[in-house]
């Protein structure tokens, strides 16, 4: 019995949540994740052993008007003003996780900016969802998860100078037949007028940036981390990514069939040591009788 009590107390304390965060090597590697950002080549909704994935280094997905797949303001910055350069999701046991890779941090002053980095929407089996970037953008909480009930319950991109919210032109893009730029990029902001009883819960975001030589320096890299019960769900299912600078200028999604859910090394290690104990006790059993 005391050895039963022991090992329940041990569990118990490897199983205390910890503080979640991002944290990368010395040499870029996000070691959470196991990547290292620019060393995969461009795809869409790539599939991994407990991700997806979209990477878009120098690409978007829609054909800018005069400047084609490339970010605007396109080929005088070698589209790095407001590059989206990778997105990843995974989900590990009820967890959530996002990764964004980008060429700009939280706000870019360039085209008659400022312009912010777009808040997170998620698409979970048909329901809507959107997370908070950063408070700038409508006044809302960093990290607040909204569920979107209706179209009002979203900001579209930034009304202002150097943004596309005015262009009424038929484009190509990747995600399906000619539309106007602000119909492809969707969303920008969850609107600051959204009702308050829509607020689910709130993520954790966490950032860092990191030169990876070149015009590659200066990287911003943005993580939310949420539990799937925030969204009324036990497990969660076919998920869409999607988020955009407020000029329209880029934007990145990444989708897939149910992302396959990864035991936390915890659970791993919980599991590893129940059954060396079950074990154990079996064989204790057997030389006893």
């Amino acid at each position: 019995m005391r050895g039963k009590l022991l090992l329940a107390a041990f569990l118990t304390a490897v199983l205390t949540p910890g503080a979640w965060g991002m944290i990368i090597d010395s040499s870029g590697i996000v070691t959470d994740w196991g990547l290292k950002p620019f060393t995969s080549p461009n795809g869409s909704d790539i599939p991994g052993t407990n991700r997806w994935s979209t990477i878009q280094n120098d690409y978007a997905p829609i054909d800018y008007p005069g400047i084609g797949h490339q970010p605007c303001p396109g080929n005088a910055s070698g589209g790095e003003v407001y590059d989206l350069e990778e997105l990843h999701i995974r989900v590990q046991d009820t967890r959530i996780q996002l990764l964004l890779v980008t060429s700009s941090a939280w706000s870019n002053p360039s085209w008659g900016g400022p312009f912010y980095l777009g808040d997170m929407f998620l698409t979970v089996d048909g329901q809507k969802y959107g997370i908070v970037t950063q408070t700038d953008n409508q006044g809302l909480a960093q990290g607040a998860i909204y569920r979107l009930d209706l179209d009002g319950d979203t900001q579209g991109i930034q009304r202002q100078t150097g943004s596309y919210y005015a262009s009424t032109a038929l484009v190509d893009n990747d995600y399906g037949p000619q539309a106007t730029i602000p119909q492809v990029v969707g969303p920008w902001a969850v609107s600051g007028s959204i009702d308050p009883g829509q607020l689910l819960g709130m993520a954790g975001v966490s950032a860092a940036t990191f030169n990876y030589g070149g015009r590659e320096d200066g990287t911003f890299l943005l993580e939310y981390s949420f539990e799937s019960t925030l969204l009324g769900l036990a497990k969660p299912g076919n998920l869409t990514a999607q988020v955009t600078w407020g000029c329209g200028n880029d934007v990145i999604r990444t989708r897939g069939a149910t992302v396959p859910p990864v035991p936390e090394p915890a659970t791993l290690f919980m599991m590893a040591v129940g059954g060396t104990f079950v074990f154990l006790t079996s064989r204790r059993q057997r030389a006893v009788c």
